[in-house]
């Protein structure tokens, strides 16, 4: 999994300060009784925006630059956000009962194992009732041709760079398939917005997001 300390570093919000749409849209079906799991926080658009809502927020991340940077604004407006150094791996096999659990712009930089173990964890530490909002690139993404021919496909649809960096997409459909034992809340595929990263190229990426709920 990509480590962006460096960027972090460099760039507030870099991936935007914004929350997701599709977290800002099925918000109020969380139970505000139990803690959100944040997987793969970043510098925390989502974990804040829920925690400013008044839930409680696990904020997980590999990324040391990130957890400081979302413990530090949880900090500076007394918001219930526990931040935690880690990837979803590191959880254990114990279950947990998290009313929600956000996994945005996770998948692309998984190997299909990992994506396997991200499905059992969800298993695990998703709780009755609770939600799970998702987010992949699709097949249909603008890139997808330019790494089928320039990078190395070391699984299906998953491609490597030269200098080691991972690009996976599912294809349409898929996203929701990964979880069958949950039912689909909204399910959507298509062409994301234009964002920036930072000072970088404007960028468009091709897109399916799910909310899926355990009964």
């Amino acid at each position: 999994m990509d480590n962006f300390d460096s960027e972090y570093s460099a760039t507030p919000d870099l991936f935007g300060a914004e929350p997701e749409r599709s977290l800002v849209r099925f918000a109020d079906r969380l139970d505000p009784s139990r803690t959100v799991l944040d997987v793969g926080c970043g510098q925390g658009r989502n974990s804040l925006y829920l925690a400013r809502r008044g839930l409680t927020v696990d904020a997980l991340d590999p990324s040391q630059v990130a957890v400081e940077q979302v413990g530090r604004a949880a900090d500076a407006h007394d918001l219930p956000i526990r931040t935690i150094q880690g990837t979803f791996q590191d959880l254990g096999d114990t279950g947990r009962d998290y009313s929600g659990i956000l996994v945005f712009g996770l998948i692309p930089v998984l190997t299909r194992p990992q994506i396997g173990e991200l499905v059992r964890a969800v298993d695990t530490h998703l709780g009755r009732g609770g939600h799970l909002w998702i987010t992949a690139f699709g097949t249909w993404d603008p890139d997808y041709p330019l790494r089928a021919a320039d990078w190395v496909e070391e699984d299906r649809n998953s491609f490597r760079s030269p200098d080691g960096r991972l690009r996976t997409y599912l294809e349409s459909g898929e996203l929701v398939a990964l979880f069958p034992g949950l039912e689909t809340i909204h399910s959507w595929e298509g062409l994301g917005p234009e964002h920036r990263h930072g000072n970088g190229p404007v960028e468009r990426h091709g897109m399916a997001e799910a909310v899926l709920r355990r009964g």
